[in-house]
């Protein structure tokens, strides 16, 4: 190319793509080594306009001349600035680099230390500079937080030198860094930390969860976050960790080793934990595995998840708990019962059929029919083939069909029976084809196939519904994998005949997927021209969509479709095909020839997204037809709908493209029938064109409409550049300085502080939106000049909400003196707005110095006037609770517990509990050594849910000690039976519990009875106190030998918790249920005779069943329910 053509980017420019212009430029930079002339020019191009300048920028990949980049790294453009520190991190010396990073804002240095980072190994010897852009940072005032920020991408050795330093400092981000640059450094400090703190740190505890989730994220770093969770146990809870529901992070990305950790901590977890898990999870588990985690949880096994178990592990699940799945008739849903074992299957099935429920309900029947062997199925289900109810024979017809699977040599018997009932009805072929589908592919062997083609002939001779033709095809589709060569003839067969595909083709079968592929192209090619004459549209893109992931094999499918496109009679279908072949890959000629045809008439397909996004990113030379449209509506309708979904990449664009969109923007919004939304669109993508004059928003900054004026603004401050900000500045002064203000946060993000600095000082502060967030803006700047612009404007005279804008502005300052200062003298401030600017201070990398003016502070909070700035301090200790080793704020919070207030009573309790009760129990036993002798104290306080922290479960084991002497307190107390009997469910497990169970009968009231006999007999897996091999027996035998009837009437409830989640009743269980019933108290023989008893396990159930009821008839879900829940 000439170099005059390229100083004046001449109108052929317009007929290349992004792509061929830059080839140009690196081509032009190759020259320039020998041409001065092109050198001159390519300077020239570098002071010029934006888009100029970064067409200058790609002459230095051919130059590897560094002095473009080098210019432009001063752009107004943050787009420019940061292609040049790319350019220079690919092509640069380390000292080039070097000074780069110095010349650049704070976040491009942060986001190009990143890069130098995570350059590939091969020049991964760039991390020196990182070392070297620290030594200058190290001492400089308003970059300590960049530099600690840079530190963990430096080489392990500097990291280690400066890690014992930071890591008290160190958010959670600084975390996130340094587990990714240094995994091992990471690991080491974080094992350091978990053998130096105490049980209950939560400041570690949530650094270790914020490590974990980053690592077991990564495949390459998920072993370091096992061995985390490992190193932690016992003395970090393992429910710290998102192992499952609703964060199934370790449980989806390592089963296995997962399921190994939970067994093998003692940590009892909560189930819900496998919630959306267990289906998926229970096939990637060994069968010892499975065993132990169903022994260790047996409410896990459900019998919708059975079908999906492996063979293995599908007949010990059955015997652990098959009673438990049958209904209040007996009945094992048929879903479970036709994938047991076959021996299990057939009994099942015959234990079914001597049910007396099944007599009324033939469909039912016909299905568990169909689990016995096939000539005693087919002898039973005659009288229902012959049926002249079609939905009966539909369903005996399916389900026996279906039950083919159970024996391959009993399909010639499904398929003749097929064939027999070929003249059916569409509605019952549709079933038999589904059924015939549910047959694994895999057992039709070659002598089947000559009965299938018949089956495939009677169908299409038939004229069957197009549903029944459906499933056909999706059966022959799945038998693909197995014999192609057959499979593709009779689907061919049908797209010819009736122009019926598969929804979505999946091979996996034993014949490879190219030489299946290879033999689908060869029998089923010559259909495709058969559908193109007839121009069948539907049927090709139905078979471009089901062999969409193996469209790369059959090269015939995707010419053909793109054939339709050429033929004008096929428009409408146009819209419909693109979706269906726009993935796939084309060579550069097919859209150059197609997008012409497809957009040069008034053609709906013009506006499809697909077509404009390609042009888009890869074929900018075809946009004239968008930019300057001839046509008339609705096609250009679809057209600029289309090019405004279009967000970002317009530096792909020549400034005449940019130009045309600009005016077609400014045309729409000018238009009164164009709707608001579309104009806050338009004014939104205005902003993103970088060649084109501003002066543009800047007048719709100023229009009369309030809606485009106020995008027009946000529009300002987002653009690529500062050239927004003088109009910005200006309407401060005015009514839309309460949006500039903001707007103003995202323009200034780009420039260096002092710059920012200089800009901010000068902001109007007469309106008070304006004045708080100039203060917040200036405060993130953290500069030094900043802090001390802080200092000062804190000793006037501010409004109340400036001045909390301050506050949260200093918190970028926390480690200074001269903060804490003026945190303390806001907090005892009688304007609650400013008390409360400082609750919410974040602890993340404070030292322990300053967390103890944190909590002095929160003190100064704790005794403010207003009961609002209270109680938002204490909800404040109950979200985040903080580590207080000295007891600062116990006496504070012990006479909040005496407030006048409900809402701050139970905030303070919350607030002991959360802070003290895992380390410090003596606080809350002198706590409840008060509340006993005040009666309505005590109520206010503990008869609230104020303290859910405590729970049976083991990730809640710190609190036991507390829960215990809570209990040893509260047992002194005759008027808080109830009261001790709830805390000891709620927080203590079963071998805990029993001995206060058996301590607490002589004082039970008749309230605390019932709830106890209700938690006994309840849910107790969910609540956390059941656990698997629990002994209840020997509780149950203390009791029910006691002369008072109160401990005989928990002995019954203990004999129905103790039949377990399997639901087995014994024999020798059924014995002493049978005691209990003639019990001489009514309170224990009432209860007894409603206990429901669902089956037996020993020899009783085939004869006990055959009644129809599974067990006994005197149902009721346990004993609990009238008098727990109904009364």
């Amino acid at each position: 190319m000439e170099p005059q053509a390229i100083s004046s980017l001449p109108p052929q420019y317009e007929s290349l793509t992004h792509s061929q212009r830059v080839r140009q430029m690196v081509q032009l930079g190759r020259d320039s080594k020998t041409s001065p002339a092109t050198a001159l020019l390519i300077s020239n191009l570098s002071r010029g306009p934006p888009y100029t300048q970064l067409l200058s920028l790609k002459t230095c990949h051919g130059s590897r001349d560094l002095a473009v980049a080098k210019h432009l790294l001063s752009a107004a453009s943050h787009v420019l600035r940061k292609q040049a520190i790319h350019v220079i991190v690919a092509l640069g010396t380390d000292d080039e680099l070097l000074e780069a990073l110095k010349a650049v804002p704070a976040t491009l240095q942060r986001s190009t230390v990143r890069r130098i980072r995570n350059l590939k190994s091969a020049r991964r010897g760039r991390q020196g500079v990182i070392e070297r852009f620290l030594r200058f940072l190290e001492g400089r005032k308003g970059e300590e937080r960049l530099w600690r920020y840079a530190v963990p991408f430096a080489s392990r050795a500097r990291v280690e030198s400066h890690l014992p330093d930071l890591v008290d400092h160190l958010s959670l981000l600084d975390w996130s860094h340094l587990a990714k640059c240094q995994p091992a450094l990471a690991q080491q400090t974080l094992y350091r930390l978990i053998e130096d703190s105490e049980e209950g740190d939560v400041l570690l505890q949530r650094t270790l969860r914020h490590v974990f989730t980053q690592w077991i994220s990564h495949d390459a770093m998920a072993d370091l976050a096992l061995a985390l969770v490992r190193k932690s146990i016992p003395k970090i809870p393992l429910a710290v960790f998102p192992i499952g529901w609703p964060e199934p992070l370790l449980l989806k990305r390592r089963p296995r080793q997962a399921v190994d950790i939970i067994l093998g901590a003692a940590d009892d977890l909560s189930t819900d934990i496998f919630t959306f898990q267990t289906g998926r999870l229970w096939r990637k588990l060994s069968l010892e595995q499975f065993l132990a985690l169903t022994k260790r949880y047996p409410s896990l096994l459900e019998g919708p998840l059975f079908p999906g178990l492996t063979a293995e592990q599908k007949l010990p699940a059955y015997e652990l708990i098959r009673v438990a799945w049958r209904d209040e008739n007996g009945v094992l849903e048929w879903d479970i019962a036709e994938h047991l074992p076959t021996k299990e299957r057939i009994a099942e099935a015959r234990r079914h059929l001597n049910l007396k429920w099944l007599d009324t309900n033939p469909s039912r029947r016909i299905r568990y029919i169909s689990l016995l062997p096939w000539d005693e199925a087919i002898e039973l289900q005659n009288p229902y083939l012959r049926s002249s109810d079609a939905d009966i024979r539909s369903e005996a017809l399916s389900r026996q069909i279906k039950a083919a699977r159970f024996d391959g040599e009993r399909i010639e018997d499904a398929l003749n029976l097929v064939i027999r009932h070929k003249n059916e009805p569409g509605t019952i072929q549709r079933e038999f084809f589904g059924a015939l589908k549910d047959i694994p592919a895999a057992r039709f062997t070659e002598g089947h196939l000559g009965l299938l083609t018949q089956v495939v002939r009677n169908a299409l001779d038939a004229a069957a519904a197009t549903i029944a033709l459906y499933l056909l095809v999706e059966f022959l589709a799945g038998v693909l994998s197995v014999h192609p060569r057959w499979a593709s003839r009779q689907m061919a067969l049908v797209v010819k005949e009736r122009g019926v595909g598969p929804r979505r083709v999946r091979l996996s079968g034993v014949v490879p997927i190219k030489e299946v592929m290879s033999i689908v192209q060869e029998e089923m090619s010559p259909a495709l021209e058969s559908l193109l004459r007839k121009q069948d549209a539907a049927a090709l893109t139905a078979l471009a969509r089901s062999f969409e992931e193996y469209m790369d094999y059959w090269p015939e499918l995707l010419s053909t479709c793109t054939k339709t496109f050429e033929i004008p009679e096929m428009d409408r279908s146009h819209e419909m095909m693109m979706g269906a072949i726009y993935k796939f890959q084309h060579p550069a000629s097919f859209w150059t020839h197609i997008i012409p045809i497809l957009t040069k008439e008034n053609k709906d397909i013009a506006g499809s997204r697909h077509i404009v996004r390609k042009i888009h990113l890869r074929y900018q030379n075809l946009l004239a037809p968008y930019l300057h449209p001839i046509d008339a509506p609705p096609s250009y309708t679809r057209k600029r709908d289309a090019l405004n979904e279009l967000r970002g990449g317009f530096w792909r664009w020549t400034p005449g493209q940019q130009e045309a969109l600009a005016q077609i923007i400014l045309k729409d919004i000018a238009d009164e029938d164009v709707t608001s939304d579309k104009k806050v669109s338009y004014i939104w993508q205005l902003g993103l064109l970088p060649s084109v004059d501003i002066n543009h928003l800047i007048s719709l900054a100023k229009d009369e409409r309030p809606i485009v004026q106020e995008t027009a603004l946000k529009a300002l401050g987002r653009l690529d550049s500062s050239e927004g900000i003088p109009t910005l500045i200006d309407a401060l002064g005015d009514d839309r300085g309460r949006i500039a203000i903001y707007a103003l946060r995202s323009a200034l993000r780009d420039l260096p502080k002092p710059k920012a600095f200089e800009i901010l000082k000068a902001v109007p502060s007469t309106k008070v939106t304006v004045a708080k967030e100039t203060v917040r803006l200036i405060g993130d700047l953290e500069a030094e000049e900043a802090f001390q612009w802080l200092l000062e404007a804190e000793t006037t005279n501010l409004h109340a909400s400036v001045r909390k804008a301050l506050l949260r502005a200093l918190w970028n300052y926390l480690d200074r003196d001269e903060t804490w200062a003026i945190f303390t003298q806001a907090a005892g401030d009688p304007e609650p707005e400013v008390a409360k600017g400082v609750i919410s201070i974040p602890v993340d990398g404070l030292s322990l110095p300053t967390r103890q003016k944190h909590l002095s502070l929160l003190l100064t909070l704790l005794s403010h006037p207003a009961p609002a700035v209270r109680l938002e301090t204490l909800q404040r200790l109950n979200s985040m609770p903080l580590s207080d080793p000295e007891a600062t704020l116990s006496p504070r919070l012990f006479q909040l517990v005496r407030s006048a207030y409900q809402d701050e009573v139970s905030c303070a309790v919350r607030a002991l509990f959360a802070t003290y009760a895992r380390t410090q129990t003596p606080l809350i036993v002198q706590l409840y050594e008060e509340l006993i002798t005040d009666r309505k104290l005590l109520i206010r306080v503990h008869d609230v849910p104020q303290i859910s922290q405590i729970s049976p479960r083991d990730e809640a084991r710190l609190l036991r000690p507390v829960t215990r002497a809570i209990l040893g307190v509260l047992e002194r107390d005759r008027l808080s039976v109830k009261r001790r009997v709830r805390l000891m469910f709620e927080g203590l497990p079963w071998d805990e519990l029993r001995g206060y169970l058996v301590r607490v009968v002589p004082d039970l009231t008749p309230d605390a009875l019932v709830f106890a006999c209700g938690e006994v007999e309840g849910e107790g897996w969910s609540a956390g106190w059941k656990r698997e091999g629990d002994d209840f027996e020997g509780t149950e035998r203390l009791l029910r030998c006691s002369t008072d009837e109160r401990a005989r009437r928990l002995a019954l409830s203990l004999l129905v918790a103790g039949v377990g989640a399997n639901g087995v009743w014994t024999r020798e269980k059924r014995e002493r249920l049978q005691g209990y019933r003639g019990d001489e108290s009514v309170l224990v023989a009432e209860a007894a005779w409603e206990v429901e008893v669902r089956g037996v396990d020993d020899g009783e159930g085939e004869e006990g069943e055959r009644d129809g009821d599974g067990g006994d008839k005197d149902t009721k879900k346990g004993a609990l329910n009238d008098e727990g829940r109904g009364r």
